[in-house]
């Protein structure tokens, strides 16, 4: 049975106080972080900003008066950090991070119960004395991994934002991979996907995704499908994240379907397989993976089982990725069709077999069903004058229902038509970008992923949002109360421009054989390192000299350039011109 990490085994690193925020009733807010002390009376307040998204625990050096009670309120903003009413209702499943600490009289480190993630700290007196500070710093945590890849360009916001997209996947890569450091903490399937696809590239990581996947299979149900959180086999970290409730009681969530996070886990074992050439993981999940296969064979797109997918249930606008069943359909063909690579590779020849069928069967049954994704008339869901969105036709294109040269024409139609949604949120602004470079639309993507996380940047984000509304103000207002500020499937930047701009990718199990396909659109050069099995490559391209590949012993790569004939290299230095 897989096991998370423990919170011994997880690395600490002190991290100091940076600056303070906001205050009340205080005379010198700042002198406890220059080696001074400063009190905070009875019925005051001091916000504590330690400059960036950690996860851990707030320790606070303080001398505090008899019978004094000192609340913790944390917030990954401003805003959330000063919220002293929580603004849930009892019932509800989340709560507002917040700490209350009967202090003993005297000298003493005050620490918060449990982890919490957070930029800010609002420290609140109740008296009936005072309380003053002498220090303060947060203790980061995070699982043992080391960073591995490196990517940088010729455009400083990209270079921003791939560092954050790291700083994000460093915080929710713990005993598992979290969705959200703060907000859920939990090991969901989708977000999993999408975090070991960001994690790779930065830190090779093999240990961590492989307790994900075998803990997803412990959530299996007799017909096949798995839970869409893994909550039975530990995938929460009740009661260090007490604010969230105990989950650790079979039933409700721990029993939530999700039709398209079925699918995904098809396709992360593939690409846990592509990435690590673990072979032994897919065949000892096998059976799993199998009992999956069949039960998404059965989802019928007609008709629309509450609560059953994220992509079919009629959900308010922000949450982009409902509302398409389109959509889903085309998720259904890919997952079938990396599970006819992936029982290819183990042997189960009848088995790939059927679902390459099964994945034509659904290619045909979505297109009928929904309209024509080559024509950009793809309906996301029935009748015939719902919506359509960007997600559904980027879902056709990488499930291969329309090819490159039909995605580059469909995309200015698509693009002027203000009828047709956009993601809001990480998990489907990923797969939109990776549909629009993989189609070519490099420069497309890469003003995409300038303007959805400038928005973050530009609004002080040290980690990536959960969901970006380019609307919305700045780092010092969340709307609504409780979303995420540090969410792992919003990291697309860490894989995508290294696989994309960089282009590599792993072609067989291990990265045996590896394609690269380098595509600088309008950026003057790039450079960066994608670690593999065998050892890392090292690559710089530029739009006006000659780049460079380094590939590592023991694979085989294959450079392809408009024009030209492809180019086989193995272990050694390789110079060639874009």
């Amino acid at each position: 049975m897989a096991q998370a990490i423990t919170p011994a085994a997880l690395i600490r690193t002190p991290r100091p106080a940076l600056a303070v925020a906001q205050t009340v009733g205080v005379a010198t807010p700042a002198a406890f972080l220059n080696g001074g002390s400063t009190t905070i009376p009875a019925d005051g307040s001091l916000v504590i900003d330690f400059g960036e998204e950690l996860v851990g625990v707030i320790e606070l050096s303080a001398t505090v008066a008899a019978d004094t009670r000192v609340e913790l309120i944390e917030g990954e903003d401003l805003e959330e950090a000063l919220l002293r009413q929580d603004p849930f209702p009892p019932e509800h499943w989340y709560h507002q991070p917040r700490d209350f600490i009967a202090a003993k009289a005297g000298a003493q480190i005050l620490r918060n119960q449990g982890r919490r993630a957070f930029r800010f700290v609002n420290v609140i007196v109740h008296g009936p004395g005072a309380v003053t500070l002498t220090g303060a710093q947060a203790v980061l945590e995070h699982a043992p991994v080391t960073d591995r890849g490196e990517f940088k360009c010729s455009d400083p916001l990209l270079n921003e934002a791939w560092s954050i997209s790291r700083r994000t996947m460093r915080l929710c890569m713990q005993g598992f991979y979290e969705d959200g450091v703060k907000r859920d903490g939990m090991l969901w399937i989708g977000d999993y996907r999408v975090e070991f696809l960001c994690a790779w590239p930065l830190f090779a990581d093999t240990a961590l995704a492989r307790r994900s996947l075998e803990m997803f299979a412990q959530c299996r149900h007799p017909n096949g499908s798995l839970s869409a959180v893994a909550l039975d086999a530990g995938g929460h970290l009740y009661p260090r994240i007490a604010y969230l409730g105990d989950l650790s009681r079979h039933g409700g969530l721990h029993e939530w379907v999700l039709d398209n996070y079925c699918a995904d886990f098809v396709c992360a074992v593939w690409e846990y397989v592509l990435h690590t050439g673990d072979i032994a993981l897919a065949q000892t999940l096998h059976p799993v993976t199998r009992g999956v296969i069949e039960f998404l064979a059965g989802v019928d797109l007609t008709q629309t089982v509450p609560g059953r997918t994220f992509i079919t249930d009629n959900q308010p606008e922000t949450k982009d990725w409902w509302g398409s069943r389109a959509a889903l359909g085309f998720q259904l063909a890919a997952a079938f069709g990396d599970a006819a690579r992936l029982c290819d590779l183990l042997g189960d020849s009848a088995l790939a077999q059927q679902c390459r069928a099964w994945h034509e069967a659904r290619l045909q049954e979505t297109v009928a069903r929904f309209g024509d994704p080559a024509q950009a008339v793809t309906r996301d869901d029935l009748p015939a004058g719902s919506t359509r969105s960007w997600h559904a036709h980027a879902a056709a294109f990488l499930a291969g229902a329309i090819d490159a040269q039909q995605m580059r024409s469909i995309y200015p139609r698509l693009q002027v038509d203000l009828a047709v949604r956009r993601p809001m949120a990480g998990f489907m602004e990923f797969y939109l970008l990776q549909a629009w470079l993989g189609a070519g639309l490099i420069r497309e993507a890469l003003d995409e992923m300038r303007s959805y996380y400038g928005q973050m940047l530009h609004s002080g984000a040290t980690t990536t949002w959960e969901l970006v509304d380019r609307r919305e103000p700045g780092i010092d207002h969340i709307q609504p109360a409780g979303r995420s500020h540090c969410h792992g499937w919003s990291a697309g930047p860490a894989c995508l421009l290294p696989a994309h701009i960089l282009g590599i990718s792993p072609t067989s199990p291990g990265y045996r054989t590896v394609d690269i396909r380098p595509a600088l659109g309008d950026l003057a050069w790039a450079q960066g390192v994608v670690p593999t099995p065998h050892g890392p490559i090292e690559m710089k391209i530029s739009a006006h000299g000659p780049g460079h590949v380094v590939v590592p012993p023991g694979l085989t790569a294959t450079l392809h350039r408009p024009d030209r004939a492809p180019m086989t290299l193995t272990g050694g230095r390789h110079s060639f011109s874009m």
